[in-house]
């Protein structure tokens, strides 16, 4: 794990991205990460990334992270919620990542539509402009 410390999440971040990557997951950065890449600054303690996969996927995903060494919990969205379930991912320092198990009214080509950016050495998506 990169994080040292709290106020990491970016950091946590990469350690999930590999994770991901390792596991072919198709995923984009959200949130206020990706309003600054897009040029509006926000401040945030987490980290938040939309995932290509459904929930029992997600739950193997849960377990995954479980296992490398994260404190995981799995909500699901009622109804009403854009936001169908989430899987927190947290570190021993309280730094988070929210991984989002998809977003209501999201086209699917958001993915093939997200940018590369640089970030310490790796090459992260972030949601393409057209789709914040």
């Amino acid at each position: 794990m990169r994080t040292t410390r709290s106020g990491e999440s970016a950091l946590l971040l990469l350690d999930v991205i590999d994770l991901l990557a390792s596991h072919k997951i198709e995923y984009a950065v959200i949130g206020a990460l990706a309003a600054s890449v897009h040029g509006a600054v926000r401040a945030s303690m987490d980290a938040d990334v939309v995932l290509s996969v459904r929930l029992p996927e997600a739950k193997d995903l849960g377990s995954t992270l479980t296992a490398a060494g994260f404190q995981t919990e799995l909500t699901r969205g009622d109804l009403e919620d854009p936001i169908p379930a989430l899987l927190k991912v947290t570190d021993r320092f309280g730094n988070r990542v929210d991984l989002l198990i998809g977003l209501k009214g999201l086209d699917p080509q958001a993915f093939s539509r997200a940018i590369d950016v640089p970030f310490q050495g790796k090459t992260l998506r972030f949601i393409g402009r057209e789709d914040f």
